[in-house]
């Protein structure tokens, strides 16, 4: 049985240790015959770029023996670019962990990671030695007691001193580029940052005689920041182009093989299950199925949010409150999203993330390119110039995360009402709380009218007014009492304050509502607090339909 691949971005690992591998090695070949001499190919996090690369890398590095690796995979059977296995000088370095709070941490751990390239390269240069104007410098990189200008240029010079040695061009890989840009962004020292990488990275492909390619990966194209100043070479591959989309997440024949080599060929509702939570997600001419989470699915069987819960997300939730508060459009907009529907809006491909704080288009740009949401189609513009698409959440998995940021946000907009809301329930005024839990629904949530697991975002919207009980009360949601599963149960810790089970149905009827109380009672649910002393217990049965709340309590 094959192993699942999940965290490993080493191709090597993957290989010597026979994970599955969906095989991307035609992607070699595209790379090396590509006419442009730098490309830039944006994907979100967690869609294969790292894997990708570090194939590359073992295909071309000069210092590796690396063809058992690509025994029986695709590439062998491109004669031409197999002749170029193991012959280029290859510098691999990345910037995924580059994610600092202040600057100068930043800084050092850049410095950091141009030291540990020169020390890997060290042994193969030392003939280079013999100059001492070289060997002073290179230790002052290794020591890390350059300046930071010479750090600036030392991608420069390290490609330079690769040519003189093998005479022969140098392929650089930069993985993750955005990181620290995107850190600097978010934490206040953006212009630092901008100034190292402008000069970092144009010094190292901007005309340079010693370079035969240069692959950049990341999630955006910081473009418009002159980062790539003057590379008349520089081909941008987005989500929204038709090259390389194949290569990065899963596609459906893809999804389909691992399947089969798992032994789930069978299972059609598993299958279902993958497509409606974990694909969706258009890239150029192909429908991509979210790699990370569909692994993770295949380890745990069970269907949740996989990819977002691995990453931090900080950036996108504090855009999202941010312009709940100040924008009705974006309400309105979620509003639209969470129902179901599509959007029409302009994409930018070259806006910056400084943009975000005066375009109110950039945001959706910025939600785009890092996959939360996806492009249907492309539409007419009114005017001609700007690319307008059509716009929807991909699948069930990023429809969980908006609902759960729009319903986090809900509870610190309108603190008071929660407050009286839960205060309602625990003093055993039940009625009160159905009551204030209508009109709270009705007046506020008017992008909560939801088409789509509506009992599901009820569920998540109540534990939310709940969780400022944690001090007084357990709260256990889906957990087993009685004969089964009531979906919340408040369990007071002083049994002198009430305690309650609810149960949710997603229906506002009274025939549901009676429905929903006889199974409160029939499977017993308030066993468990009757059995340890419990007295003041209320039973809570609740319909919902869209933005309708009604309630049954006893």
């Amino acid at each position: 049985m094959k192993r699942l691949p999940i965290g490993i971005s080493d191709f090597k690992e993957l290989i010597e240790n026979d994970y599955l591998f969906a095989d991307t090695t035609p992607l070699i070949g595209e790379i090396y015959r590509e006419q442009s001499k730098i490309l830039l190919i944006t994907r979100p996090r967690r869609f294969g770029k790292t894997l990708n690369m570090s194939m590359l890398g073992s295909f071309f590095d000069n210092t590796c023996q690396s063809v058992e690796l690509f025994q029986g995979l695709e590439i062998t059977q491109d004669e031409e670019v197999m002749k170029q296995i193991n012959t280029y000088p290859v510098i691999f370095l990345s910037f995924k962990d580059i994610k600092d709070h202040v600057w100068e941490d930043s800084l050092k751990n850049i410095k950091s990671i141009i030291s540990d390239l020169y020390k890997d390269k060290e042994d193969y240069l030392s003939e280079l030695f013999e100059d001492d104007d070289i060997k002073t410098y290179y230790r002052s990189i290794v020591d890390k007691t350059a300046t930071v200008v010479d750090y600036k240029n030392a991608l420069k010079y390290l490609i330079e001193f690769l040519h003189k040695k093998y005479q022969k061009k140098v392929i650089l890989l930069i993985d993750e580029y955005d990181v620290p840009i995107q850190s600097g962004w978010t934490n206040g020292y953006y212009d630092e940052i901008i100034d190292f990488m402008r000069v970092f990275l144009s010094a190292a492909l901007k005309d340079n005689p010693n370079l035969f390619k240069g692959i950049l990966t990341g999630i955006y194209r910081v473009a418009k920041e002159s980062i790539f100043s003057g590379l008349n070479n520089l081909s941008v591959f987005t989500i929204l182009n038709r090259d390389y989309t194949q290569y990065f997440g899963f596609t459906q024949e893809e999804v389909e093989k691992m399947l089969t080599i798992l032994g789930y060929d069978q299972n059609e509702e598993l299958k279902k299950g993958l497509r409606e939570w974990y694909n969706g997600y258009h890239f150029g001419k192909d429908i991509i199925y979210n790699p990370w989470s569909v692994l993770n699915f295949l380890r745990f069987h069970e269907l949740k949010p996989y990819w977002i819960n691995t990453s931090s997300n900080d950036l996108i939730i504090s855009l999202i409150e941010k312009n709940m508060i100040e924008q009705d459009y974006f309400r309105e907009e979620i509003e639209l999203l969470l129902s179901g529907n599509t959007i029409d809006k302009v994409v930018d491909e070259a806006s910056a993330l400084r943009d975000i704080e005066n375009n109110p288009d950039a945001i959706w740009t910025l939600f785009l390119f890092s996959g939360y949401i996806t492009t249907l189609e492309k539409l007419e513009s009114d005017f001609g110039v700007d690319e307008v698409y059509a716009c929807s959440i991909p699948n069930k998995e990023v429809t969980r995360f908006f609902r759960k940021t729009v319903l986090q946000w809900l509870k610190k907009a309108d603190r008071i009402t929660i407050d009286r809301m839960a205060q309602n329930l625990i003093n055993g005024n039940g009625e009160k709380f159905c009551e204030s839990l209508q009109a709270y629904v009705r007046e506020t949530l008017s992008y909560f009218d939801l088409k789509q697991e509506v009992e599901n975002s009820y569920h998540m919207l109540l534990l939310g007014i709940f969780a400022q009980l944690q001090d007084s009360y357990n709260i256990r949601s889906n957990r087993e009492s009685g004969l089964g599963r009531p979906d919340i149960l408040l369990k007071a810790k002083d049994k002198k304050h009430y305690s309650a089970v609810i149960e949710l149905k997603a229906d506002s009827s009274q025939k549901t509502l009676d429905e929903a109380m006889s199974q409160i009672v029939e499977k017993d649910y308030v066993r468990e607090l009757e059995s340890e002393g419990y007295t003041r217990i209320l039973k809570v049965a609740l319909g919902v339909d869209g933005k309708s709340v009604a309630g049954l309590v006893s």
